[in-house]
């Protein structure tokens, strides 16, 4: 049986959106300080990579136990896309239809922590000063532009990722197999 890679990044993509949208809203619901730890620790927490690994190897078992390299990699970045561009969306609407106020109460919290690593490491206050006008000039809006263009940025990541993906959940029929 002849699975549809695109179908299934479809489905697996939705899911991971609707996962990051979840852990999103669910977390700003419980505060700002909440927000921003959980913002914080699901950008290292590999749940997304999980969720397409688990899909990957669905799909191979779906289609006969095989995966050839370009349906994977179709499979995986397919499953990427889609949930960057869910997550755009709730971001988007978060950020200025929900909460206008978030992006200067988050940019306010990275602030100090930033200003507390950097004192934790000893920088002086001159460079504290310094890296906190930079950061806070980059940290003024989440505007439809910024989070297309992070978005952007976060898709050639992920495209990365997705050739990793794609190695581990391949499995490629040998030329006697295809014969028989």
């Amino acid at each position: 049986m002849k699975t549809n890679a695109v179908n299934e990044g479809l489905k697996y993509g939705a899911i991971c959106g609707l996962a990051a949208i979840l852990i999103m809203y669910g977390s700003w619901s419980g505060g700002i300080t909440f927000f921003t730890g959980a913002v914080f620790y699901s950008t290292f927490i590999p749940y997304m990579v999980a969720i397409i690994v688990i899909g990957g190897l669905q799909l191979r078992k779906q289609s006969g136990g095989f995966l050839n390299y370009k349906e994977a990699l179709k499979f995986s970045f397919l499953s990427y896309a889609v949930a960057a561009v869910i997550v755009a969306i709730g971001t988007y609407i978060l950020y200025n239809l929900i909460d206008p106020t978030l992006t200067e109460q988050s940019a306010q919290i990275a602030l100090e922590k930033t200003r507390q690593m950097m004192e934790k490491f000893g920088a002086s206050e001159a460079d504290i000063e310094k890296s906190l006008k930079e950061s806070e000039k980059s940290m003024k809006d989440t505007g439809f532009k910024k989070i297309i263009i992070g978005t952007g940025w976060g898709l050639i990541w992920d495209f990365a990722k997705s050739l990793l993906i794609s190695l581990v959940i391949r499995k490629e029929q040998k030329p006697e197999d295809q014969l028989a």
